[in-house]
């Protein structure tokens, strides 16, 4: 009798001290505030962290005015403790949950302005000096 009851024990007690993974994708821009879209979802903006479940490649947009698009495609590895069989350990049997996080960085160059724009802008410049040299009525 004794022995069942230690046995009950121990079976309900194995599913609260299961392994965890947690995969965490974090993205970083310089400059900041870069409109993020993972997979073709937006996500957020930089700096961002995004939980995802299945290793892979993905493919990354970074989004700011004024800054060439990025467009990548992001790789994200198993670590050697996600191959199989070693993953069972990880994510059942050690009673600890693991961080695994990818970090990737980009430097955003900023866009380069068409002739077009500039032209509009000297054109808008001459219209204001000629407006500013008007006699006030």
């Amino acid at each position: 009798m004794r022995r069942a009851i230690l046995l009950v024990a121990a079976i309900l007690t194995v599913p609260f001290l299961s392994g965890c993974v947690d995969r965490f994708l974090t993205i970083h821009s310089d400059p900041p505030g870069a409109a993020v879209y993972l997979d073709g979802e937006k996500i957020g903006t930089t700096p961002c962290e995004v939980t995802y479940v299945w290793y892979g490649t993905r493919d990354l947009i970074l989004d700011l005015r004024g800054y060439t698009l990025v467009r990548q495609q992001v790789t994200l590895s198993a670590p050697w403790w996600q191959i199989p069989p070693l993953d069972f350990m990880t994510d059942i049997v050690i009673p600890i949950t693991i961080h695994d996080r990818t970090v990737v960085s980009y430097y955003l160059e900023p866009a380069p302005v068409s002739q077009e724009a500039v032209d509009a802008v000297m054109q808008r410049a001459d219209e204001l000096r000629k407006k500013a040299a008007l006699p006030k009525e």
